[in-house]
């Protein structure tokens, strides 16, 4: 496929038009950055058709916090360096979930991933502030990795997303970029991952199936709770 990258100008056009309603975005300058705030809204708006009310909280426990404050490279879900924000998802019956930006995960063998999208269960996000760890994997419910590449994504990748999803598990964790690549797709296809390549603003489909299978996540959630 041809790659199809948006520039930064799209990317925060798409994120506001979600976001800015709860708050304003304090936007980077980097575009890699801004396609995983962009990821974030679309993880917002499906937990939003499936019923879900969302609000903002920062790390300091402060609900509607006057500005949205994402992470521009990875960090702990217990830093306290910036007041950083992140989505608070209720769906009625359910315990609350937590939407992050950048926060590193503990595997099944306590090897630390970065997460560029995760949504944890709050009473686990909630103790990993109090007692300074990461969230354990069997406490997030959904994650996605997110590329924003020119060019055409090579294997390395794919294999970095197998190792990853062999230790984070691979249910519902998804590999979504602007771009992709045949060997790529093929490993992937291969390891039985999810991935859909090509989700940008620009796209419209793409972003409808982005959204989709976002879905069939917090679908599976709510069939366990509620």
């Amino acid at each position: 496929m041809s790659v199809n990258k948006p520039n930064i100008s799209d990317l925060i056009n798409a994120y506001d038009s979600i976001l800015a309603a709860h708050a304003p975005v304090n936007h980077s300058s980097h575009a890699h950055d801004a396609y995983e705030v962009y990821l974030l809204s679309l993880v917002i708006r499906a937990a939003q058709a499936e019923g879900a009310t969302v609000h903002f909280e920062d790390n300091r426990n402060k609900s509607n916090p006057s500005k949205l404050v994402f992470r521009s490279s990875p960090s702990s879900i217990y830093s306290k360096v910036n007041s950083f924000t992140h989505a608070v998802i209720t769906f009625n019956g359910a315990p609350l979930l937590e939407a992050h930006v950048g926060v590193y995960v503990q595997g099944l063998a306590g090897v630390i991933h970065e997460c560029d999208v995760a949504v944890v269960d709050q009473h686990e996000a909630t103790f990993c502030r109090a007692h300074n760890v990461h969230p354990k994997k069997l406490k997030v419910v959904i994650a996605v990795e997110c590329k924003l590449y020119k060019d055409n994504l090579g294997i390395k990748i794919g294999r970095e997303f197998i190792g990853m999803t062999t230790d984070l598990g691979k249910a519902n964790r998804f590999l979504f970029s602007n771009s992709s690549g045949p060997s790529l797709e093929k490993i992937l296809v291969h390891h039985d991952r999810h991935r859909l390549m090509g989700v940008t603003p620009l796209d419209p489909d793409m972003e409808s199936e982005a959204i989709s299978k976002l879905r069939n996540g917090f679908r599976d959630y709510k069939a366990k709770h509620m």
